[in-house]
């Protein structure tokens, strides 16, 4: 049933859970400007803490895709190519004013399963699992973030192409480090996504 709440008790109920090994590598697009890959915000997004309380009591969020494909289209392309028939164009400067990481895994993370069956095995909505309801998603996470187990955050599938993505909440960041970072146009495999999404990019007038 959508619009879904998560019910009393839920802090000690079972969760469907995946442990995400130690040495997995995933991906992140960040703005340049900033200097830490690792470093999280804490503003409106798919599972940020909606709750109103002072800035430094909420939690934050690290988001992470398992390709370079859903990293672009989660930070960069998003919803941008709705309506939108042969190539879009995109300024060459997205991709040097943004920055890749490449992050690993260094002690495994305990995450929520939003994969696959795991949503209806905690009764969790499905407008939850597939992202059409960020507004609900965010009070799930809530729930997810204060459960008894103290989970590591969420996996689940991107909204955008179902690739896999992590949302890690602050807590757990001591259990990654970052092992590479380059601008986004240098970028493993991009080129290759690029031509696939049949995305043009557009240099700047000399």
């Amino acid at each position: 049933m959508a619009g879904v709440l998560p019910p009393p008790g839920f802090a000690n109920a079972s969760l469907h859970l995946h442990t995400v090994a130690a040495g997995l590598r995933f991906g992140r697009i960040y703005p340049g400007r900033y200097p830490d890959p690792l470093g999280f915000g804490k503003t409106p997004s798919r599972f940020s803490d909606p709750r109103r309380r002072k800035f430094a009591n909420r939690f934050g969020l690290l988001y992470l895709g398992d390709t370079v494909k859903v990293c672009f289209l989660e930070a960069v392309l998003r919803d941008q190519r709705d309506g939108i028939l042969g190539d879009l164009p995109i300024a060459e400067s997205e991709l040097y004013d943004r920055h890749f990481a490449e992050i690993e895994v260094t002690t495994p993370l305990t995450m929520v399963d939003l994969r696959d069956d795991g949503p209806i095995k905690m009764g969790v909505p499905t407008d939850v699992a597939k992202g059409s309801k960020q507004s609900l998603a965010r009070q799930w996470a809530v729930a997810f973030h204060e459960h008894r187990t103290q989970v590591d955050g969420v996996i689940y599938p991107s909204r955008l192409n179902g690739h896999t993505n992590l949302a890690v909440f602050d807590r757990a960041i001591g259990k990654l480090k970052a092992v590479g970072t380059k601008k986004l146009i240098l970028a493993p495999g991009l080129a290759d996504v690029l031509n696939d999404l049949n995305v043009a990019v557009i240099e700047p007038d000399p």
